[in-house]
């Protein structure tokens, strides 16, 4: 998945919860960029979209919520 995906899901995510890393970019931008890179590792491992969606998702939100 493309980077922006996870961008614009973790800042709505942070906006909408009010957290004060909604401004945050360079949190933002490395939280995206490890998601996506979790899930092109998963799927060159063999694991199904939904399942390397899933472990992105796992890095992208860890701590949150």
């Amino acid at each position: 998945m493309d980077a922006n995906y996870y961008t614009t899901y973790l800042k709505a995510y942070l906006t909408d919860a009010g957290d004060v890393r909604k401004d945050d970019d360079d949190f933002i931008t490395t939280r995206a960029d490890a998601a996506s890179e979790e899930y092109e590792v998963q799927r060159r491992a063999g694991a199904p979209p939904a399942c390397a969606q899933e472990m992105a998702m796992g890095i992208l939100m860890e701590g949150l919520g």
